[in-house]
């Protein structure tokens, strides 16, 4: 029975090892001809140009690849290990993000001489994001649904911050945004010096931790009668994991999913106890990595770009989320229907009235309050009514406009996908529709060179109908339970955003404009395209009120619906595909934007709109009076600056599933 137990990893890492044996050979095949091995490793001739550029850039990308590998699938595998959560990592627990943060924040202002702290801010960034998601969680007991929530909410917050630094600092923009990509590209030997002393010291003192891990591992309060000292051993084992991670990625950028895909899989292999796993996660990282990369090189020049390794690894890694959900049972499978009392805020009618009258008051002050310097000044702002303030007021409404009927969109997109699916954790955003949709349009853009905006929306509806489809059948085994939904939806974005970032990369001179449109901006939108948008919302709005009595029926569930007459396959297909038009119109309009479809039709329920016909004009009243505040303070938060107004949008939403999450219930 032992045996058997461990042969699978046994021949995965075996099988690893042989292909990292090949990668070596393949390299070195040139030199291994000559009898030149030798020479090129260590005293490579200056004169021959072949040597000098594999021994100061190819010899040390295989270093770097296998050090970068093993650190971050051993800070894995101790992550998962002491939060006892196979889809925890660094990737998903905010620590790659908060890194990232904190380092585009010291290369873009701090001065040459504080180069000596990049590594503590970057140490800081990686502690104080696992630090807000751990807090956020522990309220929940930890449970693997709230950590991947906290980590996503973490991750979205530090990523919107980072890509505001990136579009106020076109200067910079290539360079930082494909090292935030993971680049392994190596121009001589630093890197790999810097990596290789602090991956051995986080390797070691891992290593030296794994006895007290198997006791983490039995749980906090078994842990405690055996004697550890489980607060110290926690902290001590997270602060080496970050450790690794934030050293890996200042050398190295993001390389997403190695952290998580490596030590998920050794666990389902059969491997439990911790040292056994640690020095798998170490040695099937490093091939992995080294492999990975390998296959990379060999598209890079391609139109005379580089691909990212990071974001190409996140291609190969994010499917490992849906194996692991199919093959480990980490949540119970109950639906989780309404889970909020049915204490209703206020009335439905009267809240109905408020937020039109908001809605109403909010606009005028929208078109008519900015801090743009025109007009006369009002308790320090400035109010525009005069003749000439036409062409500015006409252009505000423009951007507010088109902001206000993406909120509307995206919010009859969220309650289709939430009430079909029964799940209230769904959105365009999250199940992957947003990402499909937006790649699916940059695609037709850059690569297929579509330029029409009605072509766009049909392969943009196209994009977010296909990855619907995929969610669903992921989703059939589980009943479309909602933590499984969510956490396969997750996988999708991650693929899909992975995708667009080698995309970005190799976009050339059209990087900052697509960044700035991912980021949800208005500034692009003119009146026609807005009215368009508008009639196909309002159309699809009255469709989906019209068949408010299917919604209902479809919200109890495959058996009743059946039984009550409902062809429920039929008419889910259907809903979802006015859902993937809907998130497909927002989207060419303004950008992929962020939780706006999750936050409205989450509110309009806690609010008392309980049955699909109100549910849908409430979300549709709030998700409007939330996008319009997002645009008026992306045009004058920082103004003459202008922000995205995707990322103020995604800011307010995580602020809201904050506090969400800060309540114990």
């Amino acid at each position: 029975m032992t045996r058997t137990f461990h042969r699978t990893p046994n021949l995965l890492l075996a099988a690893l090892g042989l292909l990292s044996m090949g990668v070596l050979i393949l390299d070195f095949w040139p030199f291994l001809q000559n009898g030149l091995a030798g020479q090129v490793m260590f005293t490579p001739d200056e004169t021959d140009f072949d040597q000098i550029l594999f021994h100061y850039s190819t010899l040390p990308r295989l270093a770097m690849a296998f050090l970068c590998g093993a650190g971050l699938a051993l800070a894995g595998a101790a992550i998962q290990t002491v939060l006892r959560n196979p889809l925890a990592s660094p990737t998903t627990l905010g620590v790659g993000a908060g890194v990232e943060f904190a380092l585009t924040i010291f290369i873009l202002i701090a001065p040459a001489s504080l180069a000596l702290f990049q590594e503590a801010f970057a140490l800081a960034g990686g502690m104080i994001a696992l630090g807000a998601v751990y807090l956020i969680a522990a309220k929940r007991g930890n449970a693997t649904l709230w950590l991947i929530l906290a980590g996503m909410i973490v991750n979205l917050l530090l990523q919107s911050g980072t890509q505001i630094l990136l579009l106020f600092n076109e200067q910079y923009l290539q360079s930082i945004f494909m090292w935030g990509a993971g680049d392994l590209a190596q121009n001589g030997w630093e890197d790999t010096r810097f990596v290789l002393p602090r991956i051995l010291i986080g390797m070691a003192a891992v290593l030296l931790l794994s006895r007290p891990l198997d006791l983490l591992a039995l749980g906090d309060e078994t842990a405690n009668s055996l004697g550890a000292k489980v607060t110290v051993l926690r902290l001590l084992i997270l602060g080496f994991a970050v450790f690794i991670t934030a050293s890996v990625i200042s050398a190295a950028g993001m390389i997403g999913f190695i952290g998580l895909a490596v030590p998920a899989a050794l666990r389902i292999a059969g491997l439990t106890r911790s040292r056994d796993l640690m020095i798998y996660s170490v040695l099937t990282g490093g091939f992995t990595l080294l492999v990975i990369d390998f296959i990379v090189r060999q598209f890079n020049g391609l139109g005379g770009d580089v691909l990212p390794t990071g974001a190409a690894t996140a291609l190969f890694g994010a499917p490992f989320i849906i194996l692991i959900l199919r093959k480990a049972k980490i949540m119970p499978g109950s639906q989780s229907e309404d889970q909020h009392s049915d204490q209703e805020i206020t009335s439905k009618t009267g809240l109905s009235i408020l937020l039109t009258a908001l809605l109403v008051i909010g606009l005028v002050f929208s078109l008519y309050v900015s801090l743009d310097g025109t007009g006369f000044a009002v308790l320090g702002w400035t109010v525009n009514w005069s003749d000439s303030s036409f062409d500015i007021i006409t252009g505000r409404a423009e951007r507010t406009f088109a902001a206000m009927i993406c909120g509307a969109a995206l919010a009859v997109s969220g309650t289709l996908i939430q009430r079909v699916g029964r799940n209230p954790l769904a959105s365009p955003e999250i199940t992957g529709v947003s990402s499909a949709t937006a790649l699916a349009i940059i695609l037709a853009l850059t690569v297929f060179g579509f330029a029409q905006r009605a072509d766009l929306m049909i392969i943009g509806a196209a994009g977010g109908i296909i990855s619907l489809i995929v969610l669903l059948a992921l989703c059939r085994k589980f009943t479309h339970a909602p933590h499984y939904m969510l956490l396969n939806g997750l996988a999708l974005t991650a693929i899909l955003g992975a995708i667009v970032r080698i995309v970005l990369t190799r976009s050339g001179t059209q990087t900052s404009m697509l960044m700035s449109w991912l980021a949800g901006t208005t500034y692009f939108t003119n009146m026609d395209e807005v009215m368009i948008v508008a009639g196909v919302t309002g159309i699809l709005l009255i469709v989906a009120v019209a068949l408010r009595r299917p919604l209902e029926l479809a919200s109890l569930g495959t058996d009743q619906s059946v039984s009550l007459g409902l062809g429920i396959t039929t008419f889910q297909f259907a809903m979802m595909l006015l859902a993937a038009i809907l998130a497909a119109a927002a989207t060419l309009l303004v950008g992929p934007l962020s939780f706006v479809g999750l936050m409205a039709p989450h509110l309009a329920r806690v609010a008392g709109y309980r049955l699909a016909g109100g549910h849908l004009l409430g979300s549709v009243l709030i998700g409007v009076n939330v996008m319009m505040v997002a645009e008026w303070l992306a045009r004058n938060l920082l103004y003459p600056a202008q922000l995205p107004t995707g990322l103020i949008a995604a800011m307010i939403g995580t602020s809201y599933f904050l506090l969400l999450a800060a309540r114990k219930r």
